[in-house]
């Protein structure tokens, strides 16, 4: 990897090749790179979901956070315990083993000379076929520390780490189960996290988190079945969850095999052992039951009261997590409604605006498409390209306050009528201003009634100039006008391509922004006829799509200005026009 600027946009491998380079250069003592491109890598990872590599982002930023940029101790120590975690989560051992060498990194400049041995030393015996030079980095890093403690340092002396040991300090678990689920919103993997914190925490094999739903009067949990993660449901009488449900009971059961109150032929069916069990109810802020714990063999033997003690506290936590996730889907639910309400009402009024004369149906929608395409390929986020598709379907619905004979008037019109069908983008304006809509779209007025406002500022309604005309308007204005001269009209044909194209390039810079123009000759053949044939039942065929994708629109004019041409060419353009004057045949 070259370019750390461009981190965001790496694949896994790259991330894992810069994290490693970062982790070498402190091996090496060499000078360490910005930590603000570390974090880049932690989010991309994140966002990749690759735990391992959040893992190692994480006790880099930790360990370099506190070298160089004084970080506390005690928040270092929780970033790096957090990458521990994950590293075992994630079943990676080269995530642990940088882990526990830098943990043994800050122990030795914390003075802790005995727990640093111990961390470099679980280091080093992970022993993985491709860090052979970073073992031998860190054996040097040990003698250091062994020639710094000579006195202290006794060989025999019990580990104060051991990695193999699951059980962590209660406290420690209560804080990072919190910190884990209070920034986490989506139910099902809420479910999961706090699975298998809790499972780290109380040091058991099997913990799943049941949630009650009381409109059902049943118990249902995310649980992994083969490869996915499926739901399971059942009565709230049911079971060991089900008695904690209904009568809001802690149980802890010693030897399951010697309670009545434990169905062996679930084990009897899937194979597993089950020996000791933790169910406990889940509570939220007014002590109702909104679900279960169930925690299964715990490993180190029986679960004892401080598990219990431990599982009442992270309960707390956890149901008003759970319960807060629980609002969230519902409001997600309700919004996500509202947004398909609001997208049946512009498509219903984009409708009405095709039904005021056959023969421009479909502009709208053509547009749209044309601006979806630009958006694209300016690689807008969804949510503004939202906004644009609502504009663009909406853009000439000021158009139902223009009079019919001069809207669908064949020939030229006078100046008065001209001025007449100007006052659309206007109404467009006023219409679009009266309806409510969510702040998100709420330039979505601005944007469809700023269609015809020119780059030079010669448009109107307002007569906007340069980047004062919004983004989408601006947009806006090639799709609406080059979609115009390549359809029918009352009072003429569609014109000639080559012609249709001259005019987007000789109006850059003054009716158009070039930037958006340069966009759209950029599009290749075979989308602009996708566009262009969209209304009709047509199959474009293979071997023409094939060929129509490998030339962008401009090259295509490029092309048709040419006196001597290629045979491809030649087929390039017959191709195009065939669909192009396919509504004429």
């Amino acid at each position: 990897m070259t370019k750390t600027a461009n981190i965001a946009k790496c694949t896994y491998e790259e991330i894992n090749s810069y994290l490693l380079k970062v982790f070498d250069a402190l091996l090496d003592n060499t000078k360490v790179p910005k930590i603000t491109k570390i974090e880049d890598c932690h989010k991309q990872a994140i966002s990749l979901k690759a735990f391992d590599l959040v893992s190692i982002s994480m006790s880099l930023i930790g360990y370099i956070g506190y070298r160089w940029n004084s970080e506390r101790y005690y928040k270092t120590l929780n970033i790096l315990n957090d990458a521990h975690y994950l590293a075992n989560s994630s079943n990676s051992l080269l995530a642990l083993k940088i882990n526990l060498y830098l943990m043994g990194q800050i122990e030795f400049l914390e003075e802790n000379y005995s727990q640093s041995l111990d961390l470099t030393d679980a280091a080093l015996h992970i022993k993985l076929p491709d860090t052979v030079e970073i073992d031998e980095k860190i054996k040097n890093a040990k003698t250091k520390v062994e020639q710094t403690n000579k006195q202290k340092f006794i060989s025999s002396a019990p580990p104060s780490f051991i990695p193999e040991k699951n059980q962590e300090d209660p406290l420690i678990a209560l804080l990072k189960v919190g910190r884990t689920i209070a920034v986490e919103t989506n139910l099902d993997t809420l479910l999961t996290i706090i699975a298998q914190e809790i499972k780290q925490a109380l040091n058991a094999d099997r913990c799943t988190v049941f949630l009650l739903d009381e409109e059902k009067h049943q118990l249902w949990s995310k649980v992994a079945l083969g490869l996915e993660m499926q739901e399971i449901r059942f009565d709230c009488g049911l079971g060991l969850a089900g008695h904690v449900a209904t009568t809001g009971e802690t149980v802890n059961i010693k030897d399951a095999y010697r309670d009545k109150r434990f169905n062996k032929e679930i084990d009897m069916q899937t194979g597993y052992k089950t020996k000791t069990i933790l169910c406990m109810p889940i509570r939220n802020l007014s002590h109702q039951i909104v679900g279960v714990f169930q925690i299964l063999n715990k490993k180190d033997g029986e679960f004892t009261q401080k598990d219990e003690d431990l599982l009442i506290a992270i309960g707390s936590s956890a149901g008003i997590a759970l319960e807060n996730a629980n609002l969230f889907a519902r409001q997600k639910k309700l919004i996500e409604e509202q947004k398909q309400l609001f997208s049946s009402f512009i498509d219903t009024l984009s409708a009405s605006i095709d039904a005021r004369d056959k023969i421009t149906s479909g502009h709208s929608k053509r547009v749209t498409m044309y601006a979806s395409l630009i958006c694209d390929e300016l690689n807008m986020d969804e949510k503004e390209k939202e906004v644009i598709k609502h504009a663009s379907l909406l853009h000439d619905i000021g158009k139902i306050g223009i009079k019919d004979s001069i809207l669908q008037k064949e020939g030229k019109l006078t100046p008065e009528e001209y001025d007449h069908i100007k006052l659309h983008a206007n109404i467009t304006h006023d219409i679009l201003g009266k309806i409510y809509v969510s702040k998100e779209f709420e330039n979505v007025a601005q944007i469809a009634s700023s269609h015809h406002e020119r780059y030079d500022g010669r448009g109107y309604f307002q007569g906007l100039k340069g980047e004062n005309i919004p983004l989408g308007g601006r947009i806006l204005a090639v799709c609406d006008v080059f979609d115009a001269i390549t359809s029918k009209r009352h009072y003429r044909s569609k014109m000639e391509i080559q012609d249709a194209i001259k005019i987007l390039l000789d109006g850059s810079n003054t009716h158009f922004d070039k930037k958006i123009t340069d966009v759209f000759l950029s599009l290749t053949c075979d989308k602009i006829i996708n566009v262009l044939t969209c209304d009709f039942d047509l199959e474009i065929a293979l071997s023409d799509k094939l060929l129509l994708e490998k030339y962008k629109f401009g090259d295509l004019y490029a092309i048709l200005l040419k006196q001597q041409r290629e045979a491809q060419e030649e087929t390039l353009i017959q191709i195009f026009n065939k669909y192009y004057n396919y509504s004429q045949n």
